[in-house]
């Protein structure tokens, strides 16, 4: 039986039903919403009311059954807005948090909704690289209008004159259109130049220009609240969680935050699909033209969020028209902006995210469980990403992000897609990408040529990258080398890679150790270095003028960790974006029993040998260079030739094939790979002197230490109306700690 009592509530209990558990359950419900409730009751359940003079408020876990009624608590929390949550009033076990421009009061208990204060770093990356995404995509969108409309005129003056395409021979031809579409191109430049696209990007608010983000996971709602106060140019926000209890406080935040009025409006089928056929039919000459959008503002939901990206698969530019049966009937338009950040790994969302994110659309992917990416689960990791790390190696945080990077791009071309990498980053436990996804069937076809294999020896840290497969002609054209030699005719075919032993080392050229096999991993670019050239120019801006950008774009308000992002995306600049992986250098110096090489020393030889070299951005230790590995180490004998290392001592009964006591040979004797390395002949001029690009670099504040005690994952939340609680119990338990938010 269900038991309904009419009570006096605030805040959040007021205005929608909630289902809890104890003897009876119980359904909480306003006055205002008593016929509705009635409804909604079985036959056999039977009402009753309390006194108001005595009023109880019941708030125990919800169970499954309150997910019978997600779509009239959804729709009720949208209407009622006029029940403001007094912003100074802070019940016991609570704390009160500010982050950005958002303020909530959250829960002291440890089975409360998720939120973990490490990731605010996360989010301040988030808001920016978001906010300087909607200005790109204002140009873009600026940019193809303009395009068409120049086209259309060009063309019309084409025809005026009335020339004779017949007459022309096909060089011609070729010739008069190329000419065109320069004199197009220079005139969409010289109009560009004068365009705000900070001010358009803000101007398309609410409007149907304006992006819609979807967090999938969005918890206590406070980094999608920041994405509506702090970044410009936003549609739709919708707040997505499977726990009742997370929107709850979502609902909460919002209205502590004063943000009522920006809740969506729910305007009965939310799929609109039985539009006014003259409103379909405005304004078709323009080719952005976006139909079938989401009501503007808010949108708080409790649901599954791959369900509801495999409902959002519509491109928003396809007419209504168009539709077949299943998307007239069920499906909605897809998304700008699409936010995963779970608990764990996000590789069970990726599928759906990648099929409901537009063409051009900005997916920020995190994952949290690097001991599967980083490889102390090698077997997790194959199963998820489907490519298998190489355990304790120097590389690992890097090797972690380009596995990634593989598997989102492996899906994305199931479906035609491309990716271009925006910002890849290891941040404490966990990866943050932000990838934009492209329609491109074309660039699929050279998707083997941004992968590889990685061949690690067993003895060294000496590694090799190879690539999956070959093509001179697109290899060319990539690097920019394709006119280079006009008389050398380039090859067009897709041929396998080849792996070390067609570099003439079929073992280890250092200790003749064989090499085991990692990957396949991601092998283009990181980062979009243009993109990350200027975050760091915003926010030196924002650095003199408290926080914000003077010129109005992102930042628009003052993030908190700016100085750590400064640092952290100068490092990123820094970094060489052709190479992939890098060495340790205490793990090669280790190696050979020598103390560490100074940095900057170190540096200095490979650069003066003729190399390019760089740091990456997680590991103050790491060496990236497009040195062969045998400089590598010819710089490591050139120190120790300098200063020459202490003897290794030897513990006899830890050596491999002895019985521990035992003064009999090994078994199975091994070679002494430092002198295996350093009895080799240095082939390579070593030169130690620092020169100037060594010696001076940027200020910022890298590899920033942890701000306060006890900086790491926290356990999952259970939630306060989790039905699947301890679902992720296993995957914990082989995964090891890590956090959702």
């Amino acid at each position: 039986q269900i038991f309904v009592g009419w009570q006096p509530m605030t805040g959040l209990q007021r205005g929608y039903w909630q289902l809890t558990t104890s003897l009876n359950y119980r359904l909480v419900a306003s006055s205002s919403t008593a016929r509705a409730a009635s409804v909604l009751l079985p036959k056999r359940s039977f009402i009753s009311a309390p006194s108001l003079s005595a009023p109880v408020l019941h708030y125990q876990q919800p169970t499954v059954i309150s997910r019978l009624f997600t779509n009239h608590t959804t729709a009720i929390m949208s209407s009622n807005t006029n029940n403001a949550v007094a912003p100074d009033s802070l019940p016991d076990g609570y704390e009160k948090i500010t982050e950005g421009t958002i303020t909530m009061h959250y829960p002291q208990s440890e089975n409360s909704v998720f939120y973990n204060p490490v990731q605010v770093q996360n989010r301040d990356l988030s808001v920016l690289m978001i906010g300087m995404y909607a200005e790109r995509r204002a140009e873009r969108m600026w940019v193809a209008r303009k395009r068409k409309e120049v086209r259309k005129r060009i063309m019309s003056q084409e025809q005026q004159r009335n020339v004779d395409s017949s007459k022309e021979s096909k060089p011609e031809r070729k010739a008069r259109l190329a000419q065109l579409e320069k004199d197009l191109d220079a005139e969409v430049e010289a109009a560009r130049a004068s365009v705000d696209f900070t001010k358009l990007a803000q101007e398309s608010s609410h409007t149907n220009d304006g992006m819609a983000i979807f967090e999938a996971l969005a918890a206590s709602g406070l980094r999608s609240l920041r994405y509506w106060k702090e970044v410009p140019g936003l549609r739709t926000m919708v707040v997505n969680d499977l726990d009742p209890g997370a929107i709850d406080l979502a609902k909460e935040n919002v209205i502590r935050n004063g943000l009522e009025d920006a809740l969506a409006k729910e305007e009965g089928d939310e799929h609109n699909n039985d539009q006014d056929d003259a409103a379909m039919e405005e304004d078709n000459t323009d080719p952005l033209k976006r139909f079938n959008l989401r009501p503007p503002g808010i949108k708080l939901q409790v649901g599954d969020a791959t369900h509801e990206m495999y409902m959002s698969r519509i491109p928003p530019t396809l007419h209504p028209s168009q539709y077949n049966t299943t998307q007239s009937k069920y499906q909605m338009t897809q998304y700008d902006v699409i936010d995963l950040d779970p608990y764990g790994s996000a590789a069970p969302f990726l599928d759906g995210a990648l099929q409901s994110i537009v063409s051009g659309g900005l997916m920020c992917i995190t994952c949290t469980d690097m001991a599967a990416l980083g490889g102390s689960h090698p077997e997790t990791c194959y199963g998820r990403y489907g490519a298998f790390p190489v355990q304790r190696s120097g590389y690992l945080q890097e090797l972690a992000l380009r596995i990634l990077l593989y598997h989102v791009s492996i899906i994305a071309g199931r479906y035609g897609r491309t990716i271009r990498p925006v910002l890849s980053v290891g941040m404490a436990f966990y990866c943050r990408v932000f990838v934009e996804v492209w329609d491109d069937k074309a660039g699929v076809n050279n998707l083997s040529l941004s992968h590889g294999h990685l061949f690690q020896s067993i003895k060294c840290s000496s590694f090799h990258v190879t690539p999956v497969a070959t093509n001179e002609s697109v290899s060319a054209k990539q690097n920019g080398t394709a006119n280079e030699n006009p008389n050398k005719k380039l090859s067009n075919v897709y041929r396998n890679g080849r792996g070390p032993c067609d570099l003439g080392e079929a073992v280890c050229g250092e200790t003749g150790g064989s090499y085991k096999l990692g990957g396949p991993l991601w092998t283009g670019p990181l980062h979009d270095l243009d993109v990350v050239n200027d975050a760091i120019a915003r926010l030196e801006k924002a650095e003199e003028n408290n926080g914000v950008n003077p010129n109005g774009g992102a930042p628009m308000h003052p993030l908190k960790m700016s100085k750590t992002l400064h640092g952290l995306l100068v490092s990123v600049s820094e970094e060489l974006p052709d190479v992939p992986l890098y060495h340790s250098l205490p793990a090669i110096c280790s190696t050979v029993n020598s103390t560490t090489i100074p940095r900057k020393t170190f540096d200095a030889a490979l650069i003066n040998a003729g190399y390019r070299v760089s740091a990456y951005h997680k590991d103050p230790g790491a060496v990236k260079t497009d040195a062969p590995n045998h400089v590598v180490w010819d710089v490591v004998r050139g120190w120790c030739k300098e200063n020459p290392p202490k003897q290794r001592k030897v513990n006899k009964r830890h050596r491999k094939g002895e019985e521990q006591g035992s003064n009999a040979p090994p078994k199975h004797p091994h070679s002494d790979v430092a002198s295996l390395i350093l009895n080799k002949e240095i082939k390579t001029k070593i030169d130690f002197a620092i020169p100037e690009s060594v010696a001076s670099r940027k200020k910022a504040v890298r590899y920033a230490l942890n701000p306060e005690a006890n900086w790491g994952p926290k356990k999952a939340a259970s939630g306060l109306g989790n039905p699947n609680k301890g679902k992720r119990k296993a995957e914990d338990e082989t995964d090891g700690p890590a956090q959702k938010k």
